[in-house]
Parts: C-alpha cells; sequence; structure tokens
C-alpha cells in the first residue's frame, strides 16, 4: 500500500478517496471509482477471456508485470437471490461455451482424480458403518443420533453408487481418449456476480483450466436448498449442453457425503442433519432418474 500513489500515477489515476473492504481497497480517483488488491494479478486470465469474447468481468487497468489487480468498481443493482442465481447459472454456460475445447487425456490426471474419490467413498462407507455400529450400542440414543441412524442406508446407497460409477466413469474417459476443458471460474456465489448496466463476474484469482462440470457443483453444493439441480442444468443448457459422462461426473461428486460428526448440541446437530439429508435425498432422486433411464434403454 506504501507504493500506491505511484501505482496510480503509473496509470494517470489520482485518487481522492480511500477505503478498505476486506482484501480489497476502493479508490475514488478522478476517473471514477477503482478496485485495488495486492498480491494478485489476473491479466492473463482476463486477456484470455477477452480473446475468446467473454466481456462479463470488470475492466482492468493493470498489465502483465505487476503484483496486484487495478480494475473498474461496479455498482451492484439489488437484484433478488432467485434472479441472481439464475443469471449466475447463465453466465457460467456462457463462460464454458466460449472456452472450452476437447483435450486429450492425462490419464495420470484422470487417475488421480479416480483414486481420491474411489479412496473417499472407500473411507466414508466404514466411517458410516463404525458410527452405525457405535450408535446401535447405545442404550438411550439422542435425537441427532437417531435422526442419522434411522437414514443411512441413504448414505449407504449413495457411497455405492460412487463406488460403482467412479470406475465406470473412469474406463469410459480411458476409452475416449479426449474430455472436454473450458476456463472456470473456480468461486462461482452469489457475492461474485454484480448487476449493474451489464452483468460481471468478480474474484477470478481461483481461475483455471479445468473440466467445466466443476463450476456446476460449486453452485449446486451452495445453493441446493434453494435450487432444483434440473433447473440448473436447463439454464445451463441454453449455453452449452452437458454430456453423458459429464453429468455422471457431476452425480458423483454430489453424492459424496460428507462426514458428520456430533456435537455437544443437539439441536443444532439435528437441525443440520436433518438440513443435510434433504441434499442428499434431491441428489439419490437424481440418481434413481437416471437409473430408470438407463433400464428402459
Amino acid at each position: 500500500m506504501n507504493n500506491l500513489k505511484g501505482i496510480l500515477d503509473k496509470y494517470n489515476l489520482h485518487a481522492k478517496g480511500l477505503r478498505c473492504l476486506g482484501k480489497v481497497s476502493v479508490i475514488d480517483t478522478d476517473k471514477g471509482r477503482i478496485v485495488y488488491k495486492e498480491n494478485s494479478n489476473n491479466y492473463d486470465i482476463y486477456e484470455y477471456l477477452k480473446v475468446r469474447d467473454f466481456n462479463y468481468f470488470p475492466r482492468y487497468f493493470n498489465d502483465k508485470n505487476t503484483t496486484y489487480d487495478l480494475s473498474e468498481y461496479i455498482v451492484g443493482k439489488d437484484i433478488p437471490d432467485e434472479q441472481k442465481l439464475n443469471d449466475l447459472i447463465h453466465l457460467s454456460g456462457i463462460l464454458h461455451r466460449k472456452t472450452s475445447f476437447n483435450k486429450e487425456v492425462d490419464m495420470d490426471e484422470i487417475k488421480a482424480i479416480y483414486e481420491k474419490i474411489s479412496n473417499d467413498a472407500t473411507y466414508l462407507m466404514k466411517y458410516y458403518e463404525d458410527l452405525n455400529n457405535y450408535i446401535d450400542t447405545v442404550v438411550f440414543m439422542s435425537p441427532s443420533e437417531y435422526l442419522l441412524v434411522s437414514n443411512i442406508d441413504l448414505f449407504y446407497y449413495l457411497l455405492s453408487f460412487v463406488k460403482v460409477e467412479i470406475t465406470n466413469w473412469y474406463n469410459f474417459i480411458k476409452e475416449k481418449k479426449v474430455i472436454r476443458y473450458a476456463m472456470i471460474h473456480n468461486n462461482l456465489s452469489l457475492e461474485h456476480i454484480l448487476e449493474g448496466d451489464n452483468k460481471y463476474l468478480i474474484s477470478w484469482g481461483k481461475a483455471k483450466l479445468d473440466m467445466p462440470i466443476n463450476d456446476l457443483i460449486k453452485i449446486y453444493e451452495e445453493n441446493y436448498y434453494d435450487l432444483d439441480l434440473e433447473d440448473l442444468i436447463r439454464e445451463y443448457e441454453k449455453e452449452l449442453q452437458i454430456n453423458d459422462y459429464e453429468y455422471l461426473f457431476l452425480l458423483i461428486n454430489l453424492a459424496i457425503p460428507k462426514r458428520i460428526e456430533f456435537t455437544k448440541n443437539t439441536y443444532q446437530d439435528c437441525y443440520n442433519i436433518n438440513n443435510y439429508l434433504v441434499y442428499l435425498s434431491k441428489i439419490a432422486s437424481l440418481i434413481q432418474k437416471r437409473e430408470k433411464k438407463h433400464k428402459k434403454v
């Protein structure tokens, strides 16, 4: 920050005021309000997005050889969260469509993904089996313990699905030889979309070339209570169709349950577990729909 005046002078900007908002500083200048962030430089990402005709990000000032980001400050309008979520999904579809390409499969990379998911599923299956066995020995179960064990089959069902289908996905990718990649934002949330005269995605620090379905996993995991996955896919596919192996990878990742641990607050545990069961039930329903569809084929 000590060198901020020199940085602004470099771009012929003259500060009139400054305030800090978390990791960024908002600066009023003679050419409008700008955002300054240290130890960040997304220049290459912005340039790539421009080349691919994706322009839904704030205008930037800094060049390639800097250790900071300097971009215009966007004044977002007050948009209902439901509309922002819909726009977030739609923008992710545009981003992936404009930057997607087929990449020859790197089997070391794919094998690492396969082994991690397979190992996680094996570990979680053992974890929930042990937890189930322990709770069964408790003479007086707590409400949260009873809620979990009475729904434990849902965890077993999802983990069995993951263990089988991650192998099928891995074998399919090996045979296919190519996989779709795109620039993914990798940090999509309602806080990272602003809507003024245009729509803008901000906070590009985690962006990278990867499988586009990973952005959808993030969106759904953060918004599952208010979002139907089939609605998400319908909105996304207005821009880019999801193929079979991508949809399978989406379901596999969403079906991996997190590790539930009990605390001393039984009421809060019941609330959290019940909410999480809603999420898992939605995923199980989609898996069952997929299984029925495949049986008909």
